[in-house]
Parts: C-alpha cells; structure tokens; sequence
C-alpha cells in the first residue's frame, strides 16, 4: 500500500507525545511505545479527532508502526485526494490527539481499555 504514504519512510511524533507514550509503558498499560501510538492513532481515527503539533521529530518506521499496511489502507480509504505527505501527517495528527486522550485518562484515573473499545465501536 506504498501509494498511501509514498516514499514517507518514518513517522514523526511530538516531543510531548513521546514523553506522555513513555509515562504509559513505564506504568505498565503499554508493552511498546509503538502500541501506545497505534491505539492512540486508532482512537483519534475512530473519533475523527486530531491535534495538530509543529514541532515533530522522528518516532519510528512506517513498517514498524504499520506491517500489515492497516493504517495505509483506512487513510487512504479516508483521504483518498491527499497527497502521501498530507496523508501521513494527518495519521499522526490523529493519533497526537488519541495519544493525549489516553495519557490525559491515565493521569486523571479514569483509563479503560473497555471502555475506549466501546467509544471506538460507537
């Protein structure tokens, strides 16, 4: 699913988002960091929620984040008129939001995994 993301071969992420992905596997609810995106991604996806950041750096790979190619193929399904580069930037704008939201519940107490299963299914 190369036409989605193009010749794009990382995926950026915010200095704070790192920080908030490494706080979740530190506390245990995440094995990976990259787990921690992929749900965060998932959730502002699902919500059609996003949080635009200037400043990013590199996170990982593409093929790390997304080996099935499941990430490519529903942006590309949503934003079919995006270029790979507007395309990928929204992905992670997406998941900058999810990844906030996750983090924001674990502070706050009230994270449940069940219950961000049942708002994405909604």
């Amino acid at each position: 699913m190369s036409e989605a993301f193009g010749t794009i071969r990382t995926i950026p992420a915010s200095k704070t988002a790192k920080i908030q992905m490494k706080q979740l596997v530190k506390k245990g609810l995440f094995k990976e960091q990259r787990d921690a995106w992929r749900l965060g991604a998932s959730l502002g996806i699902s919500k059609g929620q996003t949080k635009e950041v200037k400043n990013r750096e590199t996170f990982q790979n593409v093929n790390s984040i997304d080996p099935d190619g499941i990430f490519a193929a529903i942006m590309l399904g949503l934003y079919p008129d995006m270029t790979p580069e507007e395309r990928i930037n929204k992905l992670v704008d997406h998941a900058e939001w999810g990844i906030n939201e996750i983090f924001h519940q674990s502070e706050v107490g009230t994270l449940s995994f069940e219950d961000l299963a049942v708002k994405i299914k909604d």
